[in-house]
């Protein structure tokens, strides 16, 4: 069990930096044609992670909080990245943003990957729908592409 708890814990406190994160890509861009369709990938992520919560529950998995603690401070420090503009978001800003979070969809489906794989072993999790979930990564994943690639134009544009 020490290994579940650990994974699970690790994930769930990228999802606490994750979330954060793209809630911030959406409160930056809510005014852009994209803000919609990032918000809607907002809610789609926080869903996410209250399964994954339900997930640490039926485990008996409880603790993490420092994890979650430190995962958010990472989240927030990296925001002082240097981004072209001093105190303002700017068009590269949304791009590594944006990759940022890609990464962690990825890393979130490896999570419902390797939950489908150990669930016949742990009746706890039989409710779960891991291919569904690992589909719905698919579906963020791609919309975030899309999202990815107007980003990139708008920089290349704004550099122009």
């Amino acid at each position: 069990m020490q290994y579940w708890e650990t994974y699970l814990n690790d994930h769930r406190a990228g999802a606490t930096a994750g979330t954060a994160l793209v809630r911030r890509i959406w409160r930056s861009n809510r005014r852009t044609e994209w803000g919609p369709i990032i918000e809607k990938v907002a809610e789609s992520i926080e869903q996410d992670l209250v399964v994954l919560d339900e997930i640490r529950a039926a485990a008996g998995v409880s603790g993490g909080d420092l994890k979650r603690a430190a995962a958010l401070l990472a989240e927030r420090v990296s925001r002082l990245k240097l981004n072209g503009h001093l105190l303002t978001y700017s068009p590269l800003s949304r791009v590594v943003e944006l990759e940022t979070l890609m990464s962690a969809v990825r890393g979130k489906q490896g999570l419902w990957v390797t939950m489908r794989s150990a669930a016949p072993s742990h009746p706890e999790w039989s409710e779960f729908d891991f291919a569904a979930l690992e589909k719905k990564g698919s579906e963020q994943l791609e919309t975030l592409r899309w999202v990815h690639e107007w980003a990139v134009a708008e920089m290349i544009g704004a550099g122009a």
